[in-house]
């Protein structure tokens, strides 16, 4: 296989607006499956990012990588996630994506999930997320189903530029909406 890092698809590519399909479980043990996983590693280390999903490299299946969000620095390989919503409660969050550069997003995700899936050998893998926590899982779980940030969005004045969101100090206290301008925006940890 080619060790070549694939560029990131972006925001309009017709493919990433689609789902994925189930990783058949017999293909995670070969060479080829494998290599792809340590691809996904070397995207999230290069782009500095949270999580990197199979189709954000052109691989039309459903996994993907993504730090622990506990802050533990474990990088989780979830492949055929299945997720279910145990708090419907919106947690609020700036939100921001390798396949939508330049962009952010205050974005509302369910506060409590539990997902159900396999490791990078095949062995299930179950988990809650609650929180800060949820809310990142959910921005990679939607990949795998052809959804970027963008279209979470309750309101288009809730997407600004990467720039602008820097300047969020001086906004007004309720742009673009009450609570916004303090709410957390999704840290990065280059460390993990």
């Amino acid at each position: 296989m080619n060790d070549e890092l694939p560029e990131v698809l972006t925001l309009g590519h017709p493919k990433l607006a689609q789902p994925s399909v189930r990783v058949d479980l017999e293909d995670i043990k070969t060479d080829l499956f494998q290599e792809r996983l340590a691809l996904l590693e070397r995207g999230l280390k290069h782009y500095g990012a949270n999580g990197i999903a199979a189709p954000q490299l052109g691989w039309f299946e459903r996994y993907f990588l993504m730090r622990d969000p506990s802050g533990s620095g474990a990088l989780v390989y979830w492949i055929n996630p299945e997720l279910k919503i145990l708090d419907p409660e919106l947690v609020w969050y700036w939100e921001g994506c390798l396949s939508v550069p330049g962009l952010k997003a205050y974005v509302g995700r369910p506060r409590g999930i539990k997902v159900d899936g396999y490791d990078r050998y095949g062995r299930p893998l179950s988990h809650e997320f609650g929180d800060w926590e949820a809310h990142l899982y959910q921005h990679e779980h939607d990949h795998l189903d052809g959804i970027l940030f963008p279209y979470r969005v309750a309101d288009p004045r809730h997407m600004v530029t990467a720039d602008e969101l820097k300047q969020r100090d001086n906004w007004p206290d309720d742009w673009p909406v009450a609570g916004a301008r303090e709410a957390p925006i999704r840290v990065v940890n280059p460390d993990g």
